[in-house]
């Protein structure tokens, strides 16, 4: 769940010019976090969601990496909604751009969604040190249907040891559980503070707009991440 906003990896998140520790020892980082609302590609999946997350990165090569990980999520409160996933992503990062694939197996327990693989490529351009332009698409086989979207990141340094983020982009779909065409608008601000080179925090608010026909409301949400490299 994590990962659809998206993702939260420490040091992939800072800026170019961050002055903050960027090394991990292991190249492994975990994950927990709360979360007021879950909104997943433009559907509400559920309410008070915690989020756990482990990923490892291999470095192929100084362009190439290979990141390995898994997600777990839950519905607090009187929901049980959950997901659990399992990814590998192959990047590839130059100084001017940047290219990925993903395959990501998704477990849903969910009234709505349902069970399967994504298969999804993606790439940003690094349009200056603090600003990334996305795009990419997922073939999704639980919903058999695709999923694409357009987004931007800027990221500055507030101190040393902190920095701010703000994220936002539109998606569109085509025949994904029902859907087609432009989906969704999001966005999120979150600020990170590193406590010290392997433990930050990392709180965020964002909100989501349905473009669907169906009754919907914008959706305004918050949330806490915290995160361990080693």
């Amino acid at each position: 769940m994590m990962r659809a906003v998206p993702l939260f990896l420490f040091a992939a998140l800072l800026p170019a010019g961050a002055e903050v520790e960027r090394e991990i020892p292991l190249g492994i980082e975990a994950v927990t976090g709360y979360r007021s609302e879950y909104i997943w590609r433009g559907f509400k999946v559920g309410d008070g969601i915690m989020d756990f997350q482990l990923q490892g990165e291999i470095a192929l090569s100084n362009e190439w990496a290979l990141d390995i990980g898994g997600t777990y999520a839950t519905e607090g409160g009187d929901g049980d909604n959950t997901e659990g996933t399992f990814f590998v992503d192959l990047n590839y990062d130059t100084k001017q751009w940047s290219a990925g694939f993903s395959i990501t197996g998704h477990a849903f327990d969910h009234p709505l969604l349902d069970s399967g693989v994504d298969f999804s490529p993606s790439f940003t351009w690094h349009a200056t040190k603090d600003l990334d332009l996305i795009a990419g698409a997922a073939y999704d086989t639980g919903a058999e249907g695709v999923y694409g979207w357009l987004e931007g990141k800027w990221s500055k340094p507030v101190t040393d040891s902190s920095f701010v983020t703000l994220q936002g982009g539109t998606s569109f779909v085509g025949d994904y559980y029902g859907r087609d065409g432009w989906n969704d608008l999001y966005a999120r601000a979150s600020f990170t503070y590193a406590l010290n080179k392997t433990i930050s925090l990392t709180p965020f608010v964002g909100v989501s707009i349905p473009m669907d026909a169906d009754p919907e409301t914008n959706r305004l949400f918050g949330g806490l991440w915290f995160e361990a490299n080693f």
